[in-house]
């Protein structure tokens, strides 16, 4: 009758830690794979979220302007330098506005690769802010005094608007959106579990004035 091979006692620990090790060297790959799959999940959904959002309107800017189109014409002038311009009007055209500017972010623009997750520290890069519109409606002006065709009005309009994002971005509309989004962010991503959220913002600025922060 043939006998069992017999090992020591005192070899069996030894190789039992033996075959330990060689157990996790070889779990280890599969493991840091399966945390690797997870973050990506869970950086692909965090991004599904956040773009869901779209445009994020976070500082308004409201002003109210009054806008002379001067009548440079001779017969402007000749009223003018005659004083009937006080009898028949000088043919300025005077146009008063109300305008709301808004500022914020387009966040569909994210990518996976503006984000970083480590833990429970969640690290966000945000496109730059811009303006997201300058509404300037009919009922938003009206016309002091003169008389222009319907695309010469048009075009003062359009100055309107110009000179209503110009003020807007001069009063620090653009800072003040950085300020808002990055609580709003904060509060939404720490919500969704995150002890850690750190927001830094794209310097692209070709809206900011020159100086500009």
């Amino acid at each position: 009758m043939s006998k069992g091979i017999r090992i020591p006692l005192r070899y069996l620990l030894p190789l039992a830690l033996l075959l330990a090790i060689i157990l996790v060297l070889l779990l280890a790959p599969r493991r840091r794979q399966r945390e690797r799959e997870l973050e990506i999940e869970r950086t692909a959904a965090v991004v599904e979220q956040v773009r869901s959002i779209g445009e994020l309107s976070t500082a308004g800017f409201y002003e109210e302007l009054v806008l002379t189109d001067r009548d440079e014409s001779y017969l402007g002038e000749l009223k003018r330098a005659s004083g009937l311009s006080r009898l028949t009007g000088s043919g300025d055209f005077v146009i008063i506005c109300k305008g709301r500017v808004r500022a914020g972010f387009d966040l569909t623009r994210i990518q996976g690769s503006d984000f970083s997750i480590s833990g429970d520290t969640l690290r966000l890069i945000l496109p730059p802010v811009e303006i997201l519109d300058v509404v300037l409606n009919p009922a938003d002006y009206e016309l002091f005094s003169g008389h222009r065709t319907h695309e010469e009005t048009t075009g003062i309009l359009l100055q309107a608007k110009q000179r209503l994002q110009a003020d807007a971005i001069r009063e620090g509309i653009l800072d003040q959106a950085e300020l808002s989004a990055e609580a709003q962010l904060r509060r939404l991503l720490s919500a969704m579990g995150y002890r850690e959220v750190l927001i830094t913002f794209s310097k692209e600025y070709p809206l900011r004035p020159q100086g500009g922060n």
